[in-house]
């Protein structure tokens, strides 16, 4: 299925063709879960690990995308070390002291960095509210659903499955 054109070399872009192995599925897997900001900071991340003469594999592409969404579960503060890392990494390319990335230390350091500054910015009588999530069985589930379903007007059809 032709998807589109890219916008720098005007090759077709084809969707089967980008989900045509297993690694390849699941990198575009963990693209579509990400919100924009960053989505877009991880690609640019993701070119710092680019070898100058190749390109980069989907299963190494994978692995890194893995290994640096595994770094915290704040996606925010991510999003904002990563565009901090691409900034300056890709100064020290243009002024020709970059070399491609080998690791995630300096992404783990510029993170660290960011995320003492949220604490920081916290103000000290601030609480954080935690939904209880309670266990329900199917019968309560099932009761639960039909009185949401009556609030909101529709109708309940019951189903024999004999």
């Amino acid at each position: 299925m032709k998807l589109s054109r890219c916008p720098v070399c005007h090759s077709n872009i084809h969707l089967d063709q980008l989900v045509a192995d297993d690694a390849g599925r699941q990198l575009l897997g963990q693209f579509a879960r990400m919100n924009y900001k960053l989505g877009g900071n991880m690609v640019a991340y993701l070119a710092l690990f680019r070898p100058t003469k190749q390109d980069l594999s989907n299963s190494k592409a994978l692995s890194l995308v893995q290994e640096a969404l595994a770094l915290t579960s704040n996606h925010n503060a991510l999003a904002e070390a990563l565009e901090q890392t691409v900034a300056s990494l890709q100064q020290n390319r243009i002024n020709g002291n970059g070399k491609q990335l080998t690791n995630h230390n300096y992404l783990r350091k510029v993170l660290t960095t960011r995320l003492g500054q949220i604490a920081a910015e916290t103000p000290a009588g601030s609480t954080i509210e935690y939904k209880a999530q309670t266990v329900t069985n199917p019968e309560e589930d099932r009761r639960l659903f039909e009185a949401h379903m009556l609030k909101l007007g529709g109708r309940i059809i019951e189903v024999n499955h004999e």
